[in-house]
C-alpha cells in the first residue's frame, strides 16, 4: 500500500518501496550487476539456467557440422543464413518491446505483409516514386497501429482478439490491392537498397542488427526501458509508482508495427516481389524467437540479444534440416515444438 501524508501526496519511501516490486527492477538498471548475482553465475546451474539457449545453438551447429561438413560450416552458407534471416531478425527484435511491455501483438504478420503488398503496388503498378510509396505505407501502418492501440489501451478490448483480428482484415486487404496475384518489376532503388552486401552479408542484417542495438541500448541503458520492464510486471504497481503505462503500453506496440513494415521493406527488396500472405510464415517463428530469448541471457525477461540467440538458433535449426533433404512441412513442426519449448522454459525460469 502506497501512504499519503498529510498533505496528500505519496510518501517517498512507500512510492520506492513500489518501484522496488517486480523482482528488483531498479537493482538490475542502476549500475553494474550486484556481488550475490557475480557470484550465482559463478555455479553450473545458474550458468546453464542463463545461456541454456547459446549453448543449445553451439550443440547444434556441432551436430550439423559433423553430419554435413561440406555444406553446413561453409562461410558462405552463414553468410546465407544471415542474409536470409533480415526480415525475421527485425519483425522478432521489435516484437521484444511489444512483449517486455506485456503486450502481445499478433497482427505483426498481417502487417509485414500488407506493407510489402502496398510498398510493391504503390512503386511497381501505380509508378509512385520509392520515397512516397514509402512514406504512404508508413503512414498506414501508423493508423493501424493507432487503431490497435487505442482499443486496446484505451477501451481495453482483449489484445489478443483485436491484434488477431486486424491481421486477419490485413491479409485479406493484402489480397485485394494485389488482386490475389504477385506483384513484381520492383524499382531498382530499392533492390540496390536491400540487395547490396557489406563484409559478404547482405544490407538488411546489417540493418536489423542496427535496429536490435538501440532497442538493446534503450531497454538497457535507459530510464525509459526500466519503466517499460516494470510495466510488463506489474501495469497496476507500475501506474502506482507514477509511470505513464498507457503511453508505454501504446508506444510498444507502435514499435512492433513498424517493426513489421520495416520487416516487409526488408522483403520486397530481397525477393523482388510481394503477394498476399507473405507475412503469415513470419509470425509463428517471431514469437517462438522472442520467448526462447527471454529464456537465455536475462531468464525471465524478454530481452533482445536473447532474441538474436534464438532467431540463429531457429534458422540454424531449420537450415541443417534441409540439407538432409528434409521436406518444406518440417519447418513448420520445428518452428511449433520451439515455439512450445520455449513458453516452457520462458515460464520456468521466470518464477
Amino acid at each position: 500500500m502506497i501512504s499519503l501524508n498529510k498533505e496528500g501526496k505519496k510518501d517517498k519511501s512507500s512510492r520506492n518501496a513500489a518501484v522496488g516490486l517486480g523482482g528488483g527492477v531498479e537493482e538490475e538498471f542502476q549500475g553494474a550487476l550486484p556481488s550475490h548475482r557475480r557470484m550465482a553465475l559463478s555455479s553450473p546451474k545458474e550458468f546453464f539456467r542463463h545461456y541454456t539457449v547459446v549453448l543449445a545453438l553451439v550443440v547444434t551447429i556441432i551436430v550439423f557440422g559433423i553430419l554435413r561438413p561440406t555444406t553446413f560450416l561453409a562461410l558462405s552458407d552463414v553468410k546465407t543464413i544471415l542474409t536470409g534471416q533480415s526480415a525475421l531478425f527485425a519483425l522478432a527484435l521489435t516484437l521484444t518491446v511489444a512483449l517486455g511491455a506485456g503486450e502481445i501483438d499478433l497482427s505483426v504478420g498481417g502487417v509485414l505483409g500488407f506493407s510489402s503488398v502496398l510498398i510493391a503496388y504503390l512503386s511497381s503498378v501505380k509508378h509512385v516514386s520509392v520515397g512516397l510509396s514509402l512514406l504512404i505505407s508508413l503512414v498506414v501502418i501508423l493508423v493501424i497501429a493507432s487503431i490497435n492501440s487505442y482499443l486496446i489501451v484505451k477501451i481495453h478490448v482483449n489484445g489478443l482478439i483485436t491484434t488477431l483480428a486486424m491481421g486477419t482484415i490485413l491479409d485479406g486487404l493484402s489480397q485485394a490491392v494485389s488482386n490475389s496475384s504477385t506483384i513484381g518489376n520492383i524499382p531498382s532503388s530499392i533492390l540496390k537498397i536491400m540487395q547490396g552486401r557489406f563484409l559478404g552479408v547482405g544490407l538488411p542484417f546489417w540493418y536489423a542488427m542496427i535496429v536490435g542495438v538501440i532497442i538493446w541500448y534503450v531497454l538497457h541503458h535507459m530510464q525509459s526501458g526500466r519503466f517499460l520492464y516494470f510495466t510488463g510486471e506489474g501495469r497496476e504497481a507500475a501506474r502506482l509508482a507514477g509511470i505513464r503505462v498507457d503511453r508505454i503500453r501504446t508506444t510498444s506496440l507502435f514499435v512492433s508495427a513498424v517493426g513489421a513494415w520495416f520487416a516487409g521493406f526488408i522483403l520486397v527488396g530481397q525477393t523482388g516481389a510481394a503477394q498476399a500472405g507473405t507475412g503469415d510464415p513470419y509470425l509463428l517463428p517471431a514469437y517462438a524467437a522472442t520467448f526462447l530469448g527471454a529464456a537465455t541471457i536475462k531468464p525471465g525477461r524478454f530481452n533482445p540479444v536473447g532474441t538474436f540467440v534464438a532467431v540463429l538458433l531457429l534458422a540454424v535449426g531449420t537450415t541443417g534440416l534441409q540439407l538432409f533433404g528434409l521436406t518444406d512441412w518440417v519447418t513448420n513442426v520445428f518452428d511449433g515444438a520451439i515455439l512450445i519449448v520455449a513458453i516452457g522454459l520462458a515460464t520456468l525460469v521466470g518464477r
